[in-house]
């Protein structure tokens, strides 16, 4: 099914499509700048996405925030950005979910992921899929993997957005990026950034210690408006939990949250 989603989207269906979003201009400066970021990452210069200005900016970018604030209430902090230029033949990715949780257990608190298609999608390079209300299924992240690309019952097909547009999923909701012909003159311009409701302490991303420092010294906090983005207390190092989780994750962990032991 290929369907050209609307501000009307559900987000009890786990997505919300936002077509042309981004102004025209500062699209193109998006642009520009992701061809920079492509050219420094070729000379092996792999600086934060934060320090460059535009993407940076884009992590508090107002008409995104606000609805946030809508859907995960007043309080959330950025997890992470990547930015990518999708060239034509890209393999594409196979059907995954992106929340963030050790191990994979409930949904108690939102995470979201905006993409931002700074070209839009035309049917070449790749289509997003998403599965609507697949959020509310617990499962790892990798553990559809092996369905590829191909449709699933009731999947949809995200191929006509004009630039500059933005989905907002659930980061739980089952999506995939299938791979399709064409793009040789147009790769496909693609940024994604992602956010995580307070109330829980999330798994942190790499380097959130000196990402969200490098934030709030840039003034990517809009005057002090969402320096909450930045907010490096809201996400754990997992490493540090790795073994310890390893040696007392065996049976049931519920019954281990209230003391109950078994010899078996």
């Amino acid at each position: 099914m290929s369907v050209t989603p609307t501000r009307s989207s559900s987000t009890a269906r786990g997505y919300l499509a936002l077509p042309g979003l981004i102004a025209a201009d500062y699209n193109a400066r998006l642009v520009a700048e992701l061809d920079e970021l492509v050219a420094h990452r070729e000379e092996k210069d792999h600086r934060l996405i934060v320090s460059y200005k535009q993407m940076g900016l884009l992590t508090s970018h107002p008409p995104i925030i606000e609805r946030l604030k809508i859907l995960m209430g007043p309080r959330f902090a950025m997890h992470h950005i990547h930015s990518a230029r999708h060239e034509a033949g890209n393999k594409g990715v196979n059907w995954h979910q992106d929340y963030e949780q050790y191990p994979q257990t409930n949904r108690s608190h939102i995470m979201v992921h905006v993409f931002y298609y700074l070209n839009g999608l035309s049917g070449t390079v790749g289509d997003l899929l998403a599965l609507p209300r697949s959020q509310n299924l617990v499962v790892p992240n990798g553990g559809m993997g092996l369905f590829g690309t191909q449709d699933l019952p009731g999947s949809l097909v995200f191929d006509d957005l004009p630039p500059g547009s933005a989905v907002i999923v659930h980061s739980a909701l089952w999506h995939a990026r299938r791979p399709k012909p064409g793009g040789e003159d147009q790769p496909r311009y693609f940024i994604d950034v992602s956010y995580c409701q307070h109330g829980v302490l999330w798994p942190a991303y790499g380097r959130v210690d000196e990402i969200n420092a490098a934030a709030l010294a840039a003034g990517l906090g809009r005057d002090g408006a969402y320096d909450f983005l930045y907010d490096t207390d809201q996400f754990f190092n997992r490493r540090e939990i790795d073994e310890a989780f390893k040696e007392r994750n065996k049976g049931s962990i519920a019954l281990q949250m209230k003391g109950v032991v078994s010899d078996g």
